[in-house]
């Protein structure tokens, strides 16, 4: 594994010499492809003019402040960039302190005298490489390319970054390095069910077709013989743009960078929707009888009036009502015989 790059640092000298620590810087870029990469990405970004890669977004995330203090050993640079902004004379921009430098270009910026784009344009991409954290450039561009969005100005960034990540050339003048990735190291990084689903069909026979006559010939099949065929500018307009992150993993190894994959976005969830919920208390399930319909019953007669029926009596007084019926049967009885006695004796 490559060694984690690092920014550059100049040893400490009495009296600086500008042109040498220019040198310095350049050389330090041109020994180290992953610096290059870097450069390359940072002009390959601003002339897109991505809405997630504006002058404002920039100054966001690396304010005057932190830029300053990239070139904290290289007072030429932070004297160029002050003269500038500010129009301070050279030699009093130049003995100034970065912190205090940086809020002379903050102030400009506020009060509108020179533009956040104006601001962004004086920092050379190559001496950005050299001295800013090139782990913190790689992880703000994972963190803010759209990667769920799979349109063709991101599809053609992506083609791009593909083909440098293979090049064995810099587009840095007077600069040349190694390809970040072989062929085989980014084929393998892509997963083969996403490989054989997404790239087309014709693209894929094309490859067999290629692969079999290098057979034929004796002659061997490689994984940058793939590639001739599916060049990144088809993998990229085919395959989702999340799906290459994996690629993106790979390059991070081989410049060692730190992984970043945590920093990326991570891709929306799709919306579901809600099960009704149930009710609170359960109802048991009804029995067969109860879910059979319910038999219609015949039409009633409509019940007549009855007549109120008397009050119950007490049984103290249902008692003395026989009691006084057997007295007035005994007394009747008893009056006849009188009679009849009477009858006889006259």
């Amino acid at each position: 594994m490559p060694d984690a790059l690092t920014s550059l640092r100049h040893p400490e000298t009495s009296v600086p010499d500008d042109a040498a620590l220019g040198q310095a810087s350049r050389s330090h870029v041109a020994g180290h492809g992953a610096l290059q990469l870097i450069a390359e990405l940072l002009v390959k970004l601003r002339g897109s003019q991505f809405a997630w890669w504006t002058p404002e977004v920039l100054r966001e995330a690396w304010d005057a402040t932190a830029r300053m203090g990239w070139f904290a050993q290289r007072a030429d640079i932070r004297q160029r960039i002050t003269c500038s902004l500010t129009g301070l004379r050279p030699k009093a921009a130049r003995n100034q302190q970065p912190d205090f430098q940086a809020s002379l270009i903050d102030s400009v910026i506020d009060e509108g005298d020179v533009s956040v784009a104006e601001f962004e344009t004086q920092f050379d991409a190559i001496e950005v490489a050299a001295y800013a954290p090139a782990a913190g450039i790689w992880r703000e561009f994972r963190s803010r390319m759209p990667w769920d969005d799979d349109t063709a100005p991101h599809q053609a960034l992506a083609a791009w970054l593909l083909e440098r990540l293979l090049a064995d050339s810099s587009t840095i003048e007077g600069m040349t390095r190694p390809p970040v990735l072989t062929a085989h190291a980014l084929r393998t990084a892509i997963p083969g069910t996403i490989w054989h689903t997404k790239i087309p069909l014709d693209i894929r026979v094309a490859i067999d077709e290629l692969r079999l006559a290098r057979e034929n010939a004796g002659e061997p099949f490689h994984a940058s013989h793939d590639l001739s065929v599916a060049t990144p500018a088809i993998i990229a307009a085919n395959i989702p743009l999340r799906e290459l992150l994996g690629v993106l993993d790979a390059a991070e190894q081989a410049m060692g960078l730190p992984a970043s994959r945590e920093w990326t976005a991570p891709a929306p969830r799709p919306a579901r929707a809600e099960a009704p919920k149930p009710d609170a208390r359960a109802q048991p399930a009804p029995s067969p009888a109860d879910q059979a319909p319910a038999k219609a019953e015949p039409p009633r007669a409509e019940a007549k009036a009855q007549p109120a029926a008397a009050p119950a009596e007490k049984p103290a007084e249902r008692t003395m009502d026989r009691w006084e019926r057997v007295a007035s049967k005994v007394l009747e009885r008893v009056g006849k015989e009188s009679e009849e006695s009477a009858g006889k004796n006259r």
